[in-house]
């Protein structure tokens, strides 16, 4: 567990005493520290537990007397592409507990800003619009990722480079941002009642911050539903051209079997057992079935072409 306390005007390491604020940044629960920080500061046991539980909780805010429990989703890149990590935030007046399962950038990306004196926002509050701002600022990039690979795989389908089947990887993304999307708009309640002024633990001063977070979050959304669109194109327009390319194969196939068609019936009556079939004895009687099978499927080949049909 990482401690920061803000005494003496700056952020500080350590629990320290007289401070203003503190922030107690809590990863994993094999220490028993979130125990601790409960008997400290009245944490409720659900709380306790929705934090210890290995299921994943939606977005939320629980209110008690005291304190906010809130439950917020970071995204964090993984080996089959975006993944989240849930992070459980408990904000009083004068302290901010943050718990995760695996560490969090945003929260990591807080604590180098306050190891180098950089100013943030003042309190608890204050401290809490800091970290969400990082959370929600690291998924643009990854959402950008996807658009850039879906633009790539539109390339593919649209070009006809289809030495590679890009329809697992269109769903996978479609799949990806639906499942983001899905994170997301709990997420935007959550921020669009902390900025409202609902909650006495967020300073006025704060609640326009978190109204920015709130936009960056309705674009985010946006671009998703943008990228699902696209995705659905991308897949349709890649089934079209996988039913061209098959039609064009059964084209071919079709033209070549009615060019065979004339052989396969000459042949076909020559071949049978009668005796007495005309010019079945004749010196000339093989090269005159091959002609007649190579003018016929010559004069039907000019036939196809005149039309057009290849």
């Amino acid at each position: 567990m990482e401690i920061w306390s803000h005494a003496d005007g700056h952020w500080q390491r350590g629990d320290l005493p007289g401070a203003t604020v503190r922030w107690f940044d809590v990863c994993g629960a094999e220490s028993g520290e979130l125990e601790s920080l409960q008997e400290r500061f009245g944490l409720h046991e659900l709380s306790i537990e929705d934090c210890l539980s290995r299921l994943v909780h939606a977005p939320k805010i629980d209110e008690f007397t005291d304190h906010l429990f809130i439950v917020l989703h970071a995204l964090v890149p993984g080996s089959q592409g975006p993944e989240t990590e849930e992070l459980d935030v408990f904000l009083g007046r004068d302290f901010l507990i943050t718990y995760q399962d695996e560490r969090v950038p945003a929260t990591e990306a807080v604590g180098r800003i306050l190891a180098q004196g950089i100013t943030v926002r003042p309190g608890a509050d204050g401290l809490l619009y800091e970290i969400s701002d990082r959370a929600v600022d690291a998924i643009l990039p990854q959402v950008n990722d996807l658009g850039e690979e879906l633009d790539r795989l539109q390339e593919v389908v649209v070009r006809g480079r289809l030495k590679e089947d890009p329809n697992a990887a269109i769903l996978a993304i479609r799949a990806g941002a639906g499942q983001i999307r899905r994170l997301l708009l709990p997420q935007l309640t959550v921020v669009q009642r902390l900025s409202r002024g609902e909650f006495a633990a967020v300073a006025e001063g704060n609640r326009i911050y978190f109204r920015d977070i709130y936009d960056h979050l309705v674009r985010i959304d946006l671009a998703l539903e943008g990228l699902r669109e696209d995705a659905e194109v991308a897949l349709s327009t890649y089934l079209a051209a996988i039913n061209n390319r098959m039609g064009e194969v059964m084209k071919v196939l079709s033209i070549v079997g009615a060019l065979a068609l004339p052989a396969v019936v000459i042949a076909g009556i020559f071949g049978t057992n009668f005796d007495n079939v005309p010019g079945l004895h004749s010196n000339w009687g093989f090269a005159t079935m091959i002609a007649t099978m190579g003018g016929l499927g010559g004069g039907m080949a000019y036939y196809f072409y005149r039309r057009g049909w290849f």
